[in-house]
């Protein structure tokens, strides 16, 4: 099959309805439902098409052996994690220094309630910094542990075109992480898009040496970026003294790319004794023995999924265009962002909303599920989420109805 062929067949295929109803889905059987059959959901960061062909390949394969005992991480994983970093972000790291842990959340669970508290000899709680809007569950994780929580809010300016753009205050992150142990970070953030410059990331890693502060990044949509926007650069790249000093942990998943997030595998980048303290917390944790389905997931995934990539981002691009055009015009009074990366709109709609009642109800009489502005923080309740990643059909229909009951509560 000749590369315009493949293309075509991967478009064919991301506009091509797929039913998630009555799959144990998060989004659809347990968000979703209570809208209605003719629901359609904007709302988790779950893509609303089939994964790679190889993904499918390999999962099914693993299936038609029919025993599913205990499975262990071998070298393959570690290969497969290294090789996607190379050949899609230029970053050259070596196998030692990955670590397989289900989710990234967990990671920094096992990092908020236990590295942390004993490094600190449990004399006082951890503090941990972030940028807010922030997505909500990480930071109900380090809620639940008990650390201080030092909130850095984004700066959101309106442009003229009626568009909203996200940055962050040094002088206030640098305020917030005086006496800290912990940064999270985003990159590209959750929920706005911004894909953060070099320039950026450079004043990010000066600031956290400065305080001896410990990162994360949470780099789960890295490969959602878009042509002729800022590209993503891994942290490790921007700021090596950082990295050498094992002050960074950067994490990766096939997750989100590959809509596989439900076989739960993710790559943790650190290195030396910091890499071997999350190894010992993880088995402290009892995380052990993966996901029968999600190693050979993964190795798929990051081994031949490429060209599937390529293709889905330009479909994603194509649909934030759509979006943007359709909001625009129905939502005047909106401001939005024009994501350099992810497959998330963040709007900000006060000129419709009074709270998040008011969200609730449109999003009731449209049968439209959005995710509200609060999960991502008390204050951006006027605010809400929308993902762009299914059919462009099933797209344009959502926002359509989404957008008139927004009006019709004015």
């Amino acid at each position: 099959m000749s590369t315009s062929e493949t293309n075509t067949a991967f478009e064919d295929a991301f506009n091509t309805h797929l039913n998630r109803w009555n799959t144990h889905s998060a989004k659809w059987d347990l968000l979703a439902r209570p809208l209605g059959e003719d629901a359609i959901s904007l709302s988790v960061a779950d893509m609303e098409f089939r994964t790679a062909p190889a993904v499918i390949e390999a999962i099914t394969h693993a299936a038609q052996h029919g025993s599913y005992g205990y499975t262990e991480v071998f070298e393959d994983f570690y290969d497969a994690a290294t090789h996607w970093q190379r050949s899609c972000h230029g970053w050259d790291i070596s196998t030692d220094d990955v670590h397989f842990f289900p989710r990234i959340i967990e990671c920094i669970a096992v990092l908020v309630n236990d590295i942390l508290p004993s490094q600190l000899a449990f004399n006082r709680p951890p503090i941990v910094t972030s940028l807010v809007p922030a997505y909500g569950p990480i930071m109900e994780v380090i809620e639940l542990s008990g650390a201080d929580i030092r909130r850095v809010p984004l700066h959101e300016k309106t442009l003229d075109n009626g568009e909203i753009s996200h940055s962050f205050d040094p002088e206030k992150l640098d305020a917030a992480l005086n006496g800290a142990d912990l940064l999270i970070w985003c990159n590209p953030h959750n929920p706005t898009g911004r894909v953060w410059t070099r320039k950026e990331l450079e004043t990010v890693a000066k600031i956290a040496a400065r305080h001896d502060v410990l990162v994360l990044s949470d780099d789960v949509h890295a490969d959602f970026t878009r042509p002729e926007r800022t590209p993503y650069t891994p942290l490790a790249l921007v700021s090596p003294d950082l990295w050498d000093s094992e002050r960074l942990i950067q994490c990766a998943s096939p997750g989100k790319t590959f809509t596989t997030a439900g076989l739960e595998a993710a790559a943790i980048f650190a290195p030396g004794q910091l890499g071997t303290a999350l190894e010992k917390a993880k088995r402290k944790a009892g995380l052990h023995n993966p996901h029968y389905f999600a190693i050979p997931a993964a190795i798929a995934a990051w081994n031949e999924g490429g060209k599937w990539v390529d293709a889905l981002r330009r479909y994603i691009d194509a649909n934030l265009r759509l979006a943007h055009t359709i909001l625009k015009r129905q939502l005047p009074k909106a401001h939005l962002t024009d994501p350099d990366g992810t497959f998330l709109i963040w709007v900000e709609a006060s000129a419709y909303l009074t709270d998040e009642e008011d969200l609730n109800r449109a999003c009731s009489n449209s049968a439209v599920a959005v995710s509200p502005g609060s999960d991502f923080g008390h204050e951006y309740a006027r605010h809400f989420r929308i993902n762009v990643a299914l059919p462009a059909s099933e797209l344009e229909k959502a926002l359509t109805r989404l957008c008139a009951a927004l009006r019709d509560l004015r």
